[in-house]
């Protein structure tokens, strides 16, 4: 039997998207009771994204010819893979060394909804043996990168961990979309010896795409400019590893939706209103995890601002997602 903890909170923020940082930024500084629930293993690609970009610019700084050929002798997908999850703990610690200090609880652990227990009131998280009781819960879980279905006549695609599994990494890669987490995998592979291409989105303000530039990565905006086959006559033999990062798949599996009446889309991501609540009164969606919605694609600070702003409000209107996204967008 699992028991009720004594802590009373008025929010929680489950999840280590960017938009879910901002919220908890937000509702300490008005002085919500905040505790945010942070992933041990569920990590959003943002947070991955900002582990690689911490991770690559540690490299690139401590580059030298003897250390380049000592990184790339010893490269294996295993020390890939430590490389990151160090990179990602560092990151973690700093994120919540910032909410302590600002006044918010933090549990690590995976958080789920669980049924409403009468003499509690609000919504029921429950994570390990404990269960909290929380008026406003925000999910910012973020998603995972998968790869999208094969396209005729190409080379098939693989997932990005399949850069971590295996004996030895390959010789050569393409890697395609992904913002900065697929720009900070090109990077850390170039790194490593890897012959890498990078299919990306033109973005002269992107940080990380310098940062995959200045590691060797050849940058191209659409596939033919770095010869992947069917779509170039460049580069048509080219035999190089295809790593997908455009599918994205959001992290809501675990969280038992159904105990609050909430459904995912096909892809694991959440209908939300214009202010980014859910079919569910009191519980939102930010950032990456956010799926049909025309305010999707606004800043995370942005978004974080209008969940406050929601859930300071004293009385709400029903929203109805904002009348079902205004009956699929006017004729």
């Amino acid at each position: 039997m699992f028991r009720i903890t004594t802590m009373n909170h008025e929010l929680a923020v489950i999840g280590n998207d960017e938009a879910a940082f901002e919220t908890l930024c937000l509702a300490a500084a008005s002085g919500k009771r905040t505790v945010a629930f942070l992933p041990v293993t569920r990590h959003s690609s943002w947070l991955v994204g900002q582990a690689l970009r911490r991770l690559v610019s540690n490299l690139l700084v401590d580059r030298t010819p003897r250390r380049s050929r000592m990184f790339q002798k010893s490269a294996t997908p295993r020390l890939l893979q430590t490389l990151v999850a160090r990179s990602i703990a560092a990151e973690i610690l700093d994120r919540i060394d910032v909410l302590k200090s600002a006044g918010v609880d933090v549990v690590l652990g995976e958080a789920h909804f669980c049924a409403q227990h009468a003499s509690g009131g609000g919504k029921a998280l429950q994570c390990g043996a404990d269960t909290f009781h929380v008026d406003n819960i925000v999910i910012g879980t973020g998603v995972r990168r998968t790869a999208m279905h094969r396209p005729v006549g190409l080379v098939p695609f693989h997932r990005p961990e399949s850069l971590f599994l295996g004996q030895a990494l390959p010789t050569s890669v393409c890697i395609v979309g992904g913002g900065n987490f697929g720009a900070g995998l090109a990077a850390l592979t170039s790194l490593f010896g890897v012959a890498t291409r990078h299919v990306a989105r033109e973005d002269r303000d992107s940080v990380m795409l310098e940062l995959a530039a200045a590691a060797g990565v050849q940058i191209g905006h659409h596939p033919a400019d770095v010869g992947l086959p069917n779509l170039g006559s460049q580069f048509a033999d080219m035999h190089s590893d295809v790593v997908d990062c455009r599918r994205v798949v959001g992290f809501t599996d675990h969280l038992n939706l159904s105990a609050i009446n909430v459904e995912p889309d096909e892809n694991g991501q959440l209908w939300c209103a214009s202010h980014f609540e859910t079919w569910c009164a009191g519980v939102f969606g930010v950032g990456e995890v956010v799926g049909f919605s025309p305010d999707s694609s606004l800043h995370a600070s942005v978004q974080a601002e209008r969940v406050m702003n929601r859930i300071l409000r004293s009385t709400r209107r029903p929203h109805m997602l904002d009348a079902f996204i205004r009956s699929s967008m006017p004729v």
